[in-house]
């Protein structure tokens, strides 16, 4: 599996030029705790987290976030994607291409993975999705067939 099957594709992000108090509106208003920070022309170019508005000292985003962001790009293996969250201790991979954002991984992305594997009990077939199928697609068996699997995402 691919971080471009989990990933969240509409990203709120915020220019390098803009003040902290904006950024901190944006973080308040999308219920998030962090954001890619991008260059006039669209170039990631760092990250804002709430930890750096509570924690340093400055008038512009640039002046706060951090820079030297760790990325993957949409072909990286969602198994790498969870080691690095949680190896480098991060909640967040930007997914870039190119140089610019074109979606992130958090860590609810990868719990929402667990939550989204449903088996069929006669066949085995998988299917993702919040609630069961209503019926297996490879042998037709009913809703009830089907068991919630807690598999690790990238297996």
């Amino acid at each position: 599996m691919k971080a471009r099957e989990i990933m969240t594709n509409e990203v709120i992000s915020v220019v390098d030029e803009a003040t902290v108090e904006d950024a901190a509106r944006l973080l308040a208003r999308n219920r998030i705790s962090g954001l890619p920070v991008v260059s006039a022309d669209g170039l990631l170019v760092g990250l804002i987290t709430e930890h750096d508005l509570i924690a340093k000292a400055g008038r512009h985003v640039s002046d706060i976030m951090s820079r030297g962001v760790i990325t993957v790009s949409p072909d990286t293996e969602v198994e790498q994607v969870q080691s690095l969250l949680t190896n480098q201790r991060i909640r967040r991979v930007p997914v870039v291409e190119n140089g610019r954002v074109v979606g992130i991984v958090s860590r609810s992305d990868l719990v929402r993975q667990i939550a989204m594997r449903w088996v069929c009990g006669v066949c085995g077939a998988s299917e993702r999705g919040l609630d069961p199928p209503v019926a297996c697609p490879s042998c037709g068996a009913s809703a009830s067939a089907f068991v919630h699997a807690v598999v690790h995402p990238g297996m």
